[in-house]
Order: C-alpha cells, then sequence, then structure tokens
C-alpha cells in the first residue's frame, strides 16, 4: 500500500476548508466531509491512476492527476515511487486558471 505524502499547501488548505465546513455548516457536515476524504484516501492507495490527469497541468514535469471530493475540492496529485504526493487541495469554486500558477 503507498504512502500518502502532503505538501504543505495542500495540507494548510484541506485544514481550512475542514474548519469552514464545521464552523459554517457543523459537526454532521464536517465528519461528512472528513469521511468522504478518507474514502478517497483508501481508494488512491489501492489504485494511484484511479484519478484522471489533469487537463490545465498537462504536459509539465510531472503527470498531475486529481479527484474531486464531495464537489467542493478537488484533489491535485502525483505517483512517485512507492508515494502518492498531495500537491494542492483545489476549492473547486476557484478560478482554474490559478491552479497552474500554484504548481
Amino acid at each position: 500500500m503507498r504512502q500518502i505524502l502532503w505538501s504543505e499547501r495542500a495540507f494548510a488548505r484541506r485544514q481550512a476548508i475542514e474548519d469552514y465546513i464545521l464552523y459554517s455548516f457543523g459537526y454532521a457536515a464536517h465528519a461528512e466531509y472528513v469521511e468522504a476524504v478518507n474514502e478517497w484516501k483508501s481508494i488512491v492507495r489501492e489504485n494511484p491512476y484511479a484519478g484522471p490527469v489533469e487537463p490545465v497541468l498537462e504536459g509539465g514535469s510531472k503527470e498531475y492527476r486529481s479527484v474531486v471530493i464531495a464537489n467542493l475540492t478537488k484533489c491535485i496529485y502525483y505517483v512517485e515511487d512507492d508515494c502518492i504526493m498531495i500537491a494542492d487541495w483545489w476549492d473547486t469554486r476557484r478560478s482554474v486558471s490559478q491552479l497552474k500558477q500554484n504548481l
């Protein structure tokens, strides 16, 4: 099973989104979101190529893949050796043009 490693930016953004959900929508919504994240982590550990190649980031030095989680966030990751590297945790309401600038 592959290890999942987080960039500082991705981890901080995920935490900020979880905090926002908790304080804005309550514990039940937060628990549902965390469950969706954990489910995704289980799937990607077993099959790291499950997420499609992210079209906005094609042609770069890494093959970035993405998965939309709970219609709210997009996880941007790449596979390196036996690790899944989470490069960014993206709020899907943001402009896609900013995504390329961040990576």
